[in-house]
């Protein structure tokens, strides 16, 4: 199992990501996970074949004034994902969405133990619901 993070990983797309947030939008599902709100498109139409889902972290400014409180948890974020991530790839588990925007709602900083069991949590209610699915 690899833990890493690459650049790849990384959602830069804009055409991805405006499609994401974008209000009535058909392809983009939406599950909430306090404190995430997780915005996901099962398949991606710009890319096909990534090995990887392409993610992207949001911490509003509007909650977070200070760009260090923001920064504090971007980091947190992707540290639980990259973490996380490889328990959920492996054979007998179903894919995880090809891109996935993770929007952090809390309303004060929490600790990183709890972020990553919340990060798991989503991880698993993915693969689970891939599974019924398919």
């Amino acid at each position: 199992m690899k833990f890493t993070f690459s650049k790849s990983e990384r959602l830069t797309h804009i055409k991805i990501i405006d499609s994401l947030f974008e209000k009535d939008s058909r392809v983009v599902e939406e599950r909430f996970v306090y404190p995430f709100r997780v915005l996901y498109i099962r398949e991606n139409p710009y890319e096909a074949d990534l090995n990887n889902p392409q993610i992207l972290i949001s911490v509003p400014k509007r909650r977070f004034s200070k760009a260090v409180d923001r920064n504090t948890l971007k980091r947190r974020i992707r540290e639980a994902y990259r973490l996380n991530k490889p328990h959920f790839q492996v054979e007998g588990k179903a894919k995880l969405p090809d891109v996935l925007a993770f929007v952090y709602i809390g309303s004060s900083i929490e600790p990183s133990d709890k972020i990553h069991k919340k990060m798991a949590a989503i991880l698993d209610k993915f693969t689970q619901t891939n599974e019924a699915t398919t």
